[in-house]
């Protein structure tokens, strides 16, 4: 798991960086693409009350989940929603990154240490969020049930569509940073393209591996989970007065569409260390993970 996580990472941040390079530009000449306006402007007052907005929606939407099911995602789980978080943070950051490279939305400018200090905790409960919210959707009555029969699809052995996938993904993250303006959108789709890859190279499920069995549930639901959380911390973060401007009119519902499978596929991933784990005495947990993941292959 940690050498995927830190190939994943090493890929966002220098691949960009080569494209950048082929391009025939330098740093200097992002001319920080996504930023706007004065170096000096922040507003703390809506990063914070944001993040207290999503705490609040976290904590909603598990009450709701508890009325319905009688679970909670996270429940008893506090070591696993901590890494949760801290990877939601750190992903938020790194397509804040991503960014600068293509501008599909515009925001001010601010001090770096203070930016840092406001918005990580509030990129720390962007994926907790979109999982509760795919718990929730996925307890709807009738949603498992109709979503769990469908036409099972027959995927390919994984040793090749792992390597189209990194080639694919390469070539957005290389590619977008060269030509923005042609390969954008497949940059956003790589990171997404990346992790899918890297988990068949290590032999290991995806939120796909369920469709073969005719369970499309993790992958509509995750995707839903994704335009209903990011919609509402749009939603918050405009509402308490910050800046954020998206460029193209298909980018939004479609970039939060990605971000809710990539935040699902993340925590598979995170989770994989609870698999198999066994207590102190050594007995085997029985505790099954409230927000489902997919199960680790043979």
């Amino acid at each position: 798991m940690k050498t995927r996580l830190i190939i994943f990472l090493l890929a966002l941040l220098l691949l960009p960086v080569a494209g950048l390079w082929l391009s025939g530009s330098s740093w200097g000449d992002l001319g920080l693409r996504g930023l706007t306006g004065d170096a000096a402007i922040v507003n703390p007052p809506s990063a914070l009350l944001t993040t207290l907005m999503m705490a609040g929606y976290i904590v909603f939407i598990n009450h709701l989940n508890k009325l319905i099911t009688g679970n909670q995602p996270f429940q008893g789980q506090s070591d696993y929603l901590l890494r949760v978080a801290g990877a939601s943070a750190v992903l938020g950051w790194l397509l804040v990154y991503l960014n600068l490279y293509v501008a599909s939305w515009t925001t001010h400018t601010g001090n770096p240490l203070l930016q840092a200090l406001l918005y990580t905790p509030l990129f720390a409960t962007l994926a907790p969020a979109v999982l509760c919210t795919h718990a929730f959707v996925a307890a709807l009555p009738g949603v498992a049930e109709r979503l769990s029969s469908l036409n099972r699809l027959t995927p390919p052995a994984p040793g090749k569509p792992a390597y189209a996938l990194l080639t694919l993904a390469a070539l957005g993250l290389v590619g977008g940073a060269a030509w923005p303006t042609q390969l954008y959108a497949l940059l956003w789709f790589a990171p997404l393209l990346l992790l899918l890859a890297l988990q068949w190279l290590w032999h290991e499920s995806t939120i796909f591996s369920g469709m073969k069995s005719g369970d499309y549930g993790r992958v509509i639901c995750a995707g839903l989970a994704g335009l209903i959380a990011g919609n509402f911390v749009l939603f918050a973060y405009k509402s308490n007065g910050g800046l954020l401007a998206i460029q193209a009119t298909l980018f939004k519902p479609l970039g939060l569409l990605l971000f809710g499978l990539l935040c699902m596929q993340l925590a598979d991933v995170l989770a994989e260390d609870w698999h198999g784990k066994k207590r102190g005495d050594g007995s085997p947990l029985k505790k099954k993970f409230s927000t489902p993941v997919a199960e680790k292959k043979n």
